[in-house]
């Protein structure tokens, strides 16, 4: 990593460093910071949907060992597990692969009583979603290490075919002053090859819905008081889906970027935008009278939108959101 003097037209190292050499556990402190900052870190991964159900949760009766996180990903309702691994270890892949195997044979029953067990942020909406929906029984296997043997990803890419889902993560601690600052790089499969990777798998099974779950009721849940508008203007658009809370791809190419998706969450409005990085995060905040909170995810960039004069000032960037 290099650091731009802009003031003197050059480049300056920034050391590498390493978790250990920073004192960073593995459990006390990475696996705490993902779980108090899991807004961010979600993004990061490219899951903007996931929720975090628990932490050192044991995936079977069979085994003492407990999973690190574990996840549901409300885009398809499939659980997702994460293993953390400070260094590397060939090990890593083959203990995520069981505790997969093992939560896959888990009921929803069993889901939502490890959400009421461990309660983390937003698990009331999480449980509404959860019980909207049947489960899916394809498990996502997430790998966070500092670096990966080629056995992993050599593996990983031959499960692959067998439809089993393994993203890798690869974390790079730098230092700089009293400062430390993680990047985290996709390591598997790589960015520029997602599409091709999710095209190898088999089609995912279709998981029902609970019909009876109506935009009504989402609008109940939410804090807002402009939810039901705002919703009604997407229905015009979308159908949706209210047992995800969610309308993708309302518009395609909407402004600079190449679609946008509308999260209903209880407390506020997610809006997702497919494209641009965090240069753009000055652009998007023009557009806006008061400060919003915008951050990236792997596809582009996310919005948090929470009073209805943020709302409105969105949907003037485009004349088809009829507010």
């Amino acid at each position: 990593m290099l650091k731009f003097n802009k003031s003197n037209s050059i480049f300056e190292p920034v050391a590498k460093s390493t978790l250990k050499e920073n004192n960073i556990l593995e459990r006390y402190n990475l696996q705490k910071s993902i779980i108090s900052s899991w807004e961010l870190f979600k993004n990061e991964l490219g899951l903007p949907s996931a929720f975090l159900i628990g932490e050192e949760i044991t995936p079977d009766s069979s085994t003492q060992n407990s999973l690190d996180l574990l996840a549901y990903d409300s885009d398809d309702s499939s659980l997702v597990v994460i293993e953390l691994k400070r260094d590397k270890n060939k090990l890593q892949l083959l203990q995520a692969v069981s505790y997969a195997a093992m939560v896959s044979k888990w009921n929803k029953e069993k889901v939502i009583e490890q959400i009421e067990k461990h309660k983390f942020a937003d698990y009331e909406e999480l449980l509404g979603i959860v019980k909207s929906n049947d489960l899916n029984t394809d498990i996502k296997i997430i790998l966070i290490a500092e670096s990966f043997d080629p056995e992993v990803i050599v593996t990983a890419d031959w499960l692959t075919s067998f439809s089993v889902s393994i993203y890798a993560y690869a974390l790079d601690i730098h230092r700089h002053g009293d400062e430390s600052f993680l990047t985290v790089d996709q390591r598997y499969p790589l960015r520029e090859l997602s599409d091709a990777y999710e095209s190898r798998k088999s089609s995912r099974k279709k998981v029902n819905t609970n019909v009876d779950v109506s935009w009504d009721d989402v609008i109940a849940g939410c804090e807002y008081d402009f939810a039901g508008k705002a919703i009604a203007m997407c229905q015009k658009l979308k159908t949706g889906d209210p047992s995800r809370k969610r309308f993708i791809h309302v518009l395609r190419q909407f402004d600079k970027y190449q679609n946008m998706t509308f999260f209903f969450r209880n407390k506020y409005v997610n809006i997702y935008l497919q494209g641009g990085d965090e240069q753009d995060f000055d652009y998007v905040q023009s557009k806006f009278s008061t400060e919003i909170k915008i951050s990236a995810w792997r596809d582009g960039l996310s919005l948090i939108i929470e009073t209805e004069q943020q709302f409105k000032e969105l949907c003037a960037l485009d004349k088809s959101l009829n507010y």
